[in-house]
């Protein structure tokens, strides 16, 4: 018998089997490299929530730009990034090194690269190899993730060595990707003012339908089948949420699985199952990292929240609090910046990651036990 493997990929970053819900940005993306020098979707920036996906489309636009003969420079907003891209610039564009040495008559050919400076401009480093790409009718890509936590001076350099290039018409795309409250601040800040022009990318929630569609076509290259209920029960546990889609998907295929021997066919208690085991895995994976260090203020504020309607008011959760809604101006400020709540109506919140409210009243007491607070 053929050995199955689970076609899912619920790991940070990984790149699913299927990309759903996002043509749009692949659409832009490509026609802007079709465009040529200084077309929108060369310079884009990528927001949502933890895991709606930034990082795996960050990857699937690399792929893309690849195939079109693109070199691609990926990294992540950690400080220096900046001189890491030009290390991995001057790498990728490095010429070969020929020494000639005579010993005893004998003619020794050493071959090698240089080694990049250990302190390397990032323009000139960006421009020399533009320059070489532009000319061989191909271009440079970088991607950089999790910009909310950029260091400012950095995304300067970055920026200004972008913008410069694009001027100087070489062939060159920028594609930046962060929490959405952190990219906007980043971008809104002093001497930023060329990244507002970055065609904005906002990944909302897949549509359902499409989610239902994507498991089945998933499932069947697999090697498994799928009843309509359970792939309609699946689907609507997710959200459209991008990481919940591998996470259901992939506890309802190893349900799936363990009976392949009876039946390829996956059932609806397959997926009551599956959704059972990612639930409890995306409360440990995304919520508890989510509230992981945050004061007692605001892991209470959350709670006070979660008792609210849907669309909660702020004054009903200072109400509640015994305080006033001023009293909690920065406790929301943060938490927003973190994407845990959104505020999308004036005086009222809501939670940025699903299922949030059901994981804080379920574990309440732990919570606040954590700051000794019974």
């Amino acid at each position: 018998m053929i050995e199955l493997v689970n076609p899912f990929k619920p790991t940070a970053g990984a790149e699913p089997p299927v990309l759903v819900g996002r043509d749009k940005v692949l659409e832009d993306f490509s026609d802007g490299l079709a465009e040529g020098v200084g077309a929108r979707g060369r310079l884009m920036r990528i927001t949502g929530p933890r895991g709606s996906g930034k990082t795996v489309l960050l990857t699937e636009l690399g792929d893309v730009a690849r195939a079109e003969g693109w070199d691609v420079v990926d990294e992540t907003a950690r400080r220096g990034f900046s001189q890491r891209i030009a290390r991995a610039i001057a790498g990728s564009g490095a010429s070969p090194e020929f020494s000639l040495d005579l010993h005893l008559g004998v003619a020794d050919l050493h071959a090698g690269t240089r080694e990049p400076e250990a302190d390397l401009d990032l323009r000139q480093a960006l421009t020399v190899r533009a320059r070489e790409l532009t000319r061989q009718r191909r271009g440079l890509l970088i991607t950089l993730d999790e910009v909310q936590d950029a260091d400012r001076d950095e995304m300067r350099e970055l920026a200004a060595a972008v913008q410069h290039l694009i001027r100087e018409r070489y062939d060159v795309a920028f594609v930046f990707a962060g929490l959405t409250a952190g990219v906007l601040d980043l971008i809104n800040g002093e001497a930023l003012t060329f990244l507002r022009r970055a065609l904005p990318e906002e990944l909302a929630s897949i549509p359902i339908d499409e989610v239902r569609e994507a498991l089945g076509e998933t499932v069947v290259r697999s090697g498994l089948k799928a009843d309509e209920a359970a792939l309609e029960r699946a689907a609507a546990a997710t959200v459209g949420y991008a990481y919940l889609i591998q996470l259901v998907g992939y506890h309802v295929w190893r349900a799936g699985k363990k009976h392949i021997e009876e039946s390829e066919q996956i059932t609806i208690a397959d997926a009551d199952a599956g959704i059972e085991k990612a639930m409890s895995e995306f409360y440990d994976a995304v919520h508890e990292s989510a509230v992981s260090g945050l004061p007692l203020r605001a892991v209470e504020y959350l709670i006070a929240m979660a008792e609210e309607p849907e669309v909660a008011s702020t004054a009903a959760i200072a109400a509640r609090l015994g305080v006033s809604a001023s009293a909690l101006t920065s406790c929301r400020r943060l938490l927003i910046q973190k994407q845990i709540i959104e505020s999308n109506v004036r005086g009222c919140v809501e939670f940025s990651i699903p299922y949030t409210r059901e994981f804080l009243l379920s574990n309440r007491e732990s919570l606040l036990a954590r700051y000794g607070v019974c």
